[in-house]
């Protein structure tokens, strides 16, 4: 299961034939037009349940949502990997503020990782949070993050039932729901990045998940098929048949910086 973790990112770009040359020149070349920049904060997460979908959406169109400077994993090929996740964390603590409870969820296209860092790379399209705090903060570093108060997630311990809902203000509003198994046992360490460009170059959302367990998922994804979402994935629901997870976590650190050009 270890093995799992730290060879995601290798294995979708296994599966959509990237080289492992190509990849690591553009690690390279990006990497040395991005370096670090100043406008960073910490988060704390504790106590969390999250889930992850993997579904494929045509390139073409994934296309338009993403930066040039940033690379698809099925760059070249008819489809490409997104990225579904929802959290549920008892503690969400933003700059060393008191830690509340909230949720999250993030959809994203999975990329070559820009700065060679990683198991995973995402660009976001879509970023809510209950938290106000940690959408504001979001927000002050040019991120779109949508704070959603009243995001629904309902997961049941006794059916292993999830129910997750992101309604208005959230846009655009979807829904995400199915059963879960949750896992007892470790399975090591996971490091997640998510970016975005902004007008000063570039956020990255970085969580090291020291300790993760990883567990299975059945979700299905709905929202309005009219919508951006719906546009993207070319219905009003998809299930995700690359990859689902149900994972618990006792704690995660994010660092969120802003990536210069």
């Amino acid at each position: 299961m270890k093995m799992r973790v730290k060879t995601l990112t290798a294995l979708v770009l296994l599966l959509f034939g990237v080289s492992a040359g190509w990849n690591a020149r553009c690690m390279r070349s990006q990497a040395a037009s991005m370096p670090d920049g100043s406008a960073d904060f910490p988060v704390e997460f504790t106590d969390c349940v999250e889930s992850i979908g993997v579904t494929l959406v045509s390139t073409a169109l994934a296309r338009a949502y993403v930066p040039a400077r940033f690379i698809l994993v099925g760059e070249g090929q008819p489809v490409t990997p997104l990225v579904v996740r929802t959290a549920s964390c008892r503690g969400i603590s933003v700059t060393g503020h008191e830690p509340k409870a909230g949720e999250i969820v993030q959809i994203g296209l999975v990329i070559v990782p820009p700065d060679g860092t990683g198991d995973i790379n995402n660009y976001t399209l879509w970023y809510y949070s209950s938290d106000a705090e940690l959408a504001t903060q979001l927000r002050k570093v040019g991120l779109s993050a949508q704070h959603v108060p009243t995001i629904d997630y309902d997961y049941e311990a006794n059916d292993n039932s999830l129910f997750v809902r992101v309604p208005q203000p959230g846009s655009p509003r979807l829904a995400l729901f199915g059963t879960v198994q949750p896992s007892p046992d470790p399975a090591g360490s996971f490091l997640a990045n998510w970016w975005q460009q902004v007008d000063a170059g570039s956020v990255k959302m970085s969580t090291n998940v020291p300790v993760i367990n990883i567990g299975g998922a059945g979700l299905t994804l709905t929202t309005n098929p009219n919508g951006p979402l719906g546009q993207l994935i070319g219905s009003a629901s998809t299930g995700f048949p690359l990859l689902q997870q149900f994972n618990t976590f006792t704690g995660a650190h994010m660092e969120v910086s802003v990536v210069l050009p």
